[in-house]
């Protein structure tokens, strides 16, 4: 399984799930990577209905993503840390969310079980899924075998029409798309809010303080897709204080050469050590490629053209 982040919810196996007090809930299933506006109409619709029958509203998903699990990858993916997801889905009104363990043994489960299982501990009576839903080993649960299921375990099912922005379907796929070309304000449409960074601010090189431009390098956890590597007009979020700042996601070619991107963020009119603080960053808008320059003067001037076009952006947006 990959590295989670710290803040993680239970992750239960399948065999482990436990009997709630629920004699009917409403259910969906699904991976909600990144809780995007797709996801968000399935909640807002169960939850609606889960208000009307007064019953309990319950969100089941799965970490690893399947797809992660079946490629293997160490690569950054994820557009959710499990923890945020939760946080997201429970900020819509969700009564539960059950994280299930993927792996193997999950991958070959066949559908009937895991419905006889959702009936009989979660007390299943609705169950809403998206249109091209499907479940179980080699994806058998489909809409057409999941109707079957429901007459003999005596549910509702509800299989709701996709999303779509300009023409297109919403999906985690489009929005790792969008974040892979830098443009963030087709991810924030998509997401319905702007795609976040967060985690612990850590101590750097502390190259930036030394040269006038102080720094927060951000601790962020390493399966979460970054955006393109670049500067961006970003708005940092310190003890539920939104401020303004500029992001470089990027290897820092001008001082040395990582391996690996890093977060590191300027802000705006601030000063204070926040060393350790958890920092939360909103992506607004790319700025610029990240290039490699001649010294430090080069490398400043830069940024105080980055520092003025980031703040015609700010004061754009809240014309």
């Amino acid at each position: 399984m990959p590295d989670i982040d710290r803040s993680t919810p239970d992750i239960v196996s399948f065999n482990n799930l436990p009997v709630m007090p629920f004699q009917q809930s409403c259910i969906t299933i699904g991976n909600f990577d990144g809780v995007h506006r797709g996801h968000q109409f399935i909640i807002n619709e169960l939850v609606h209905q889960g208000f009307m029958g007064e019953m309990p509203v319950i969100v089941i998903t799965f970490f690893p993503n399947p797809s992660d699990f079946f490629n293997h990858s160490e690569q950054p993916y994820y557009l959710t840390t499990p923890a945020e997801k939760t946080a997201l889905l429970k900020a819509l009104g969700v009564d539960e969310v059950i994280t299930f363990r993927f792996d193997q043994d999950f991958a070959n489960l066949l559908p009937e079980p895991f419905v006889a299982a959702l009936k009989e501990k979660l007390g299943l009576k609705t169950l809403l899924v998206g249109y091209d839903f499907a479940m179980g080993k080699n994806r058998q649960g489909t809409i057409p075998v999941l109707r079957e299921l429901s007459e003999k375990y005596d549910f509702k099912l509800e299989a709701l029409s996709p999303v779509e922005l300009a023409g297109d379907e919403i999906s985690s796929t489009r929005i790792r798309q969008a974040l892979g070309a830098g443009d963030m304000r087709l991810a924030a449409e998509m997401l319905g809010r702007p795609y976040v960074v967060s985690g612990p601010v850590t101590h750097g090189s502390d190259r930036g303080s030394r040269i006038g431009l102080p720094t927060a390098n951000i601790d962020h956890w390493a399966r979460k897709l970054l955006p393109a590597i670049g500067v961006y007009a970003t708005r940092p979020v310190l003890h539920g204080k939104t401020y303004y700042g500029i992001t470089n996601v990027g290897l820092r070619p001008t001082f040395e050469k990582q391996e690996r991107p890093s977060v590191e963020t300027h802000i705006l009119d601030f000063d204070g050590n926040i060393y350790g603080e958890q920092l939360e960053l909103q992506f607004v808008e790319k700025i610029r490629d990240e290039r490699k320059f001649s010294g430090v003067e080069a490398f400043l001037a830069q940024i105080e053209r980055d520092k003025a076009t980031a703040q015609r952006i700010f004061s754009r947006d809240e014309s």
